[in-house]
């Protein structure tokens, strides 16, 4: 199976990006716009606003998760 170069995992099938080249899978890109997530300025900010606004931080009392 081929090897998708953003997430590192196995995938049924990958595509080209059309900027960079590199093969993504269906779940690290844009198949329409053949752009992986790199290239369309995918960036961890706003995850780590996501994941504030989920209250993550909040649901841990005393250092252990629940």
């Amino acid at each position: 199976m081929p090897i998708c170069e953003i997430c590192g995992m196995e995938a049924v099938e990958v595509f080209d990006c059309s900027r960079c080249n590199a093969k993504f899978c269906k779940e690290c890109g844009n198949i329409k716009d053949k752009l992986c997530y790199d290239c369309l300025g995918w960036n961890s900010e706003q995850l780590e606003v996501d994941w504030e606004d989920e209250g993550g931080a909040d649901s841990w009392v005393d250092d252990e998760p629940h």
